[in-house]
């Protein structure tokens, strides 16, 4: 047996006082802990890797440091994602030691990532294959009686060039209305992180303000009915604010450690724009797909080709759309939980703007958890496309009010599994379990806590709703002042008049909406994983971020003293 040098004891000795406190010290003196006992202060520090038996079993110190601890917290750690192996727990209500054991970087869930990537290849095909073809078919544009309509060549030359500016025009608009957009979101994050209260609060007034100018416009139009189900609905929103108000301070410091950790590696959100453009492109390829089966399949009578679709090919597209959908959605939750993980495990690996903590959590993401993410997307893409086809018949007028509940109920059960998954992929981008075991380990976590009523805590998703819709509401404004500006909306609608400003406004606020939405999502994922993280490691939060964590603790008993075990 080798025998450990002076240094590598007085190492050992210091690590067992950081994972067991007051108590480290004596620990070691008492125990004979031998060769197995591996430690790393960092990741440069040696392992000694004898076989030898020892009374006490193996102890591994995990790398980095997160093994810090109070006497007082169940304490979780990083996993491997973070350059740990194992994380030690101390328990003092029931002087128990429990151990979290994080998965080694390995395949989970393969089967379900090879089915969806078959899947993907298949749309792929009948985009190519099919959708080309059917968009090669002749149509029937009467090209002679245009051409007669206008009896003048150059004439038809003028009428292409304008509505390749107009084209232009348009493209350059929607261009710049997005850098806007992308520019109010970056100043909202800021804005959020220094007043996350003023926001919360502003969101739950905004909201009352907004239903009493909806009240009035109805009452003056003359809609009455419609005015007094809107009376209704502002009762229960001012009610809820009421019942919600005391629980600002628990939010807002959520929002703001969650905002920190996507600050310091902002690159995140710019991954979210690409994985954005991804989902454009994939919509465009199905629907190309969509296109080349519905002419694939369809009926042709006396040269006249009818498109139609069975109902296989139907339900196979409509959980194509949502299955993918769902998954690029959960590739960026899970990294970015990857990403705050190692913010709060192992800060410095996440301490610039493009943070290698966002590569490897997105690699992870599209390849070890990735068969993890196809199979709860799968799950709720599956729930979708019965909801889906369910609405589609009662709009048929079929089933009555049966069709009705069946819908109620999916649409419910859908909003369910949205719910476990969200806490699902916390758990697969912080320590790498497979599904199934992921989301039984985190709502595991929370009733062990005690933390189930504090997790239903939906304040932030409001408030940030309530955040897309104003920086909507101002690219539209100024998309709109700068298509009056610079000539464009003349260029694009051949007239500057009230009705093309409402158009030009209306389509700046929509992208304005939609690229507030792909930054907010990136913060919603961000507090719920600092929620699981809180639960299973506050102390390594203190150590590394102890200004954040007096803040979360100092609100948290404010709100839940009885929940939140502090």
């Amino acid at each position: 047996m080798n025998t450990m040098s002076v240094e590598d004891e007085e190492n050992n000795k210091v690590l067992s006082e950081r994972l067991l406190g007051n108590d480290g010290e004596e620990l070691y003196n008492n125990l004979n802990i031998g060769d197995n006992y591996h430690h790393s202060l960092d990741h440069n520090n040696h392992m000694n890797d004898d076989d030898d038996d020892n009374e006490i079993g193996e102890i591994v110190i995990d790398s980095g440091p997160g093994g810090n601890n109070n006497n007082n917290n169940n304490i979780g750690g990083g996993g491997p994602f973070f350059g740990q192996q194992h994380q030690q727990q101390n328990n003092n209500n029931n002087n128990n030691n429990n151990t979290q054991t994080p998965q080694q970087p390995e395949y989970r869930d393969t089967p379900f990532a090879i089915a969806f990537l078959i899947h993907i290849l298949l749309v792929f095909f009948f985009a190519v294959v099919w959708g080309f073809s059917a968009l090669r078919q002749p149509q029937d544009d009467n090209d002679g009686s245009n051409n007669a309509g206008t009896g003048d060549g150059d004439d038809d030359s003028n009428s292409s060039s304008n509505s390749n500016v107009s084209l232009s025009g348009l493209l350059w608009l929607c261009s710049l209305t997005c850098v806007v957009s992308i520019g109010i979101s970056a100043v909202s994050l800021q804005v959020m992180m220094n007043h996350s209260e003023i926001l919360i609060q502003s969101s739950l007034i905004g909201s009352c303000c907004f239903m009493v100018l909806m009240i009035i416009l109805f009452f003056i139009d003359g809609v009455i009915t419609v005015g007094i189900c809107w009376c209704l609905l502002l009762l229960m929103t001012v009610l809820y604010t009421r019942s919600v108000w005391n629980r600002i301070p628990f939010a807002a410091a959520n929002l703001r450690t969650a905002l920190s950790a996507i600050q310091t590696n902002g690159g995140i959100c710019i991954l979210a724009y690409g994985i954005s453009c991804v989902a454009m492109i994939w919509t465009m390829i199905w629907s190309l797909a969509l296109i080349g089966i519905s002419f694939k399949e369809s009926s042709c009578v006396g040269g006249v080709c009818k498109p139609h679709m069975n109902i296989i090919s139907i339900i196979f597209l409509i959980l194509s759309f949502y299955w993918t959908t769902q998954v690029l959605q959960n590739i960026l939750h899970v990294t970015v939980s990857g990403v705050v993980g190692t913010w709060w495990f192992d800060p410095q690996d996440a301490l610039s703007v493009f943070s290698p903590s966002i590569v490897d959590s997105f690699r992870r993401s599209t390849t070890y958890s990735f068969g993890s993410i196809c199979m709860g997307s799968l799950l709720v893409a599956i729930i979708q496309t019965m909801e889906a086809m369910a609405r589609s018949a009662r709009q048929n007028n079929t089933g009555g009010i049966l069709l009705c509940i069946i819908e109620c109920i999916l649409r419910l059960i859908s909003r369910i599994a949205v719910y476990f998954n969200r806490w699902a992929y916390c758990y697969v981008g912080l320590y790498g379990f497979d599904y199934i075991s992921s989301g039984k380990k985190a709502m595991e976590l929370f009733q062990a806590r005690g933390w189930t009523t504090i997790i239903t805590d939906n304040l932030i998703h409001r408030s940030l709703s309530l955040v897309s819709i104003v920086i909507g509401a101002l690219s539209g404004v100024i998309g709109m002042l700068l298509a009056k500006v610079t000539g464009w909306t003349t260029t694009i609608f051949g007239s500057s008049s009230s009705s093309s400003d409402g158009i030009v406004f209306f389509v700046c606020f929509l992208i304005g909406v939609s690229m507030a939405f792909i930054l907010m999502s990136v913060v919603l994922s961000a507090v719920d994983t600092v929620i699981v993280a809180f639960a299973e490691a506050p102390a390594e939060f203190n150590t590394h971020h102890p200004a954040l964590y007096n803040n979360m603790i100092e609100k948290w008993k404010l709100v839940f003293p009885d929940e939140c075990g502090f």
